[in-house]
């Protein structure tokens, strides 16, 4: 099995995924215009109608989950980042269950911001990535792969280390927000901040790392 699927929350998700967009096709009625995109400030600027807006997250779980699964079997070492690639898939997966369960809520009539369930999902995403990066070896699928990482075993480990607590750190302000501040440029700067600052450090330590160790032959 592909590493991708090798969590086991993945079929439950999948499953949970498939039930609440045959729930929306229920309790939704046909015609109605959902949300599909949301601008900076938090409300929606892009709409289909019902059918084929219920589909849009099915589809990108499904082309996501079946891009990073054939990039795993052709990866090389990638087994050494099978709990990356396990923790990815599952997160991914959490994060299109949320967007479908938000977008059938706004259409039966409740109030839900979908800016603020993705800053919060986002925040929990970060932080359960987190806990599993520590764990991953030298491999050309999951991870920092940098050419200094993937030259040195302990810049690897000792990077990854570095990113996974910044994660842990900066899952939480996304969280935060999501339940302090109102949707709008605000909550989107912090969430995009949060998610792509650990990569940004961690890369450059990675960098340094390097150079203090001069040129890493490969082990």
């Amino acid at each position: 099995m592909t590493s991708v699927l090798r969590s086991p929350l993945v079929l439950p998700l999948a499953a949970a995924l498939v039930a609440t967009t045959l729930s929306g096709y229920i309790m939704i009625p046909p015609g109605i215009e959902l949300p599909i995109h949301w601008g900076i400030d938090g409300k929606p600027d892009g709409f289909l109608p019902r059918d084929r807006a219920l589909l849009m997250a099915p589809i990108g779980a499904t082309v996501v989950l079946a891009l990073m699964a054939f990039a795993d079997r052709f990866a090389p070492a990638r087994q050494a980042g099978r709990h990356v690639a396990a923790a990815a898939s599952t997160g991914i997966l959490a994060l299109f269950m949320a967007i479908q369960t938000v977008t059938v809520l706004v259409g039966i009539g409740v109030d839900v911001s979908m800016v603020r369930v993705i800053a919060f999902a986002m925040g929990l995403l970060s932080i359960f990535i987190d806990n599993v990066m520590p764990k991953s070896q030298r491999n050309g699928f999951a991870g920092l792969r940098l050419p200094w990482t993937l030259a040195d075993a302990a810049n690897w480990t000792a990077t990854h280390r570095l990113t996974g607590k910044l994660m842990m750190i900066s899952g939480i302000l996304p969280v935060l927000a999501a339940l302090t501040l109102d949707a709008g440029p605000l909550l989107a700067v912090v969430t995009i901040t949060a998610f792509v600052l650990p990569i940004v450090v961690g890369s450059l330590y990675s960098y340094l790392f390097s150079r203090r160790q001069g040129r890493p032959s490969r082990r």
